[in-house]
């Protein structure tokens, strides 16, 4: 296996990174993931600050999290990841998360694109990821990424502003944060009874400084578990800016 094309990194899980019992967070979780692909993208030469220089960046389009337990805070979770197939649109990378004794936690699947930083739209994927792709090491999810269905009977709504401190490098809302604003949707209730076993998410449209975000969501239930449909759009004219899927396990 070319060793370019793999990378392995290790977390201490810090004690803002956890919930109120304790496990780290799924925010956490994604952060991890996407700074062990930001720090992997560097050591193949194409990352984001290195795209700038060719008016290109890196913006996700689809994330798929399937986590089987979440380690408690101080513990350390280690991430493999590499850049698993291609077309001429979109790279797909994969994940495996690890606990300290090498058990497999989670693992998760990623398509990005990229795109003309001054104009903002998408280009095709340019010769110098021609030979990123790391086929030896499978995939950890075969995600086809369909479809994600919209919310059509919103049962639960919370509006947030966006702030300076919600944007990055790319100077539009850091892809987190609509984790986060998704998830505020979800009753007390169901984090009780339920544990959340999937993050499914589509990125749709960007949003910046000063937009008021609608979140919204409708669940349904499947046996003892629950899923829960999101949708988060910008206020202001409507525009859909992300669509999620959370699947939770009854405890």
């Amino acid at each position: 296996m070319n060793s370019k094309l793999f990378w392995t990194e290790e977390f201490k899980i810090r004690a803002y990174e956890a919930g109120i019992n304790g496990r780290v967070s799924i925010q956490s979780i994604v952060n991890y993931l996407l700074e062990s692909a930001s720090n992997h993208a560097a050591h193949m030469d194409v990352s984001v600050r290195q795209l700038f220089e060719m008016n290109l960046t890196w913006v996700q389009s689809r994330f798929h999290v399937r986590m089987y337990e979440y380690p408690r805070w101080p513990e350390t979770v280690r991430v493999e990841t590499w850049p698993a197939v291609k077309d001429s649109f979109y790279a797909i990378r994969d994940y495996r998360l690890l606990d300290s004794r090498g058990k497999e936690i989670g693992v998760a699947s990623s398509s990005w694109m990229m795109i003309d930083f001054k104009l903002r739209k998408p280009v095709a994927l340019p010769a110098i990821v021609d030979n990123l792709e790391n086929k030896e090491a499978g995939r950890s999810l075969d995600e086809p990424f369909g479809r994600l269905p919209v919310v059509e009977a919103p049962e639960n709504e919370r509006t947030f502003f966006v702030r300076q401190s919600d944007l990055d490098v790319n100077r539009h809302v850091y892809s987190v944060h609509y984790v986060s604003w998704g998830l505020e949707t979800i009753p007390p209730e169901v984090w009780k009874t339920h544990g959340l076993s999937d993050l499914e998410i589509n990125f749709r449209a960007e949003s910046v400084f000063g937009d008021r975000i609608i979140s919204q969501n409708q669940i349904e239930e499947e046996d003892e578990n629950l899923v829960v449909i999101h949708q988060l759009r910008r206020e202001q004219d409507g525009k859909e800016l992300t669509r999620i899927r959370t699947t939770w396990k009854a405890k």
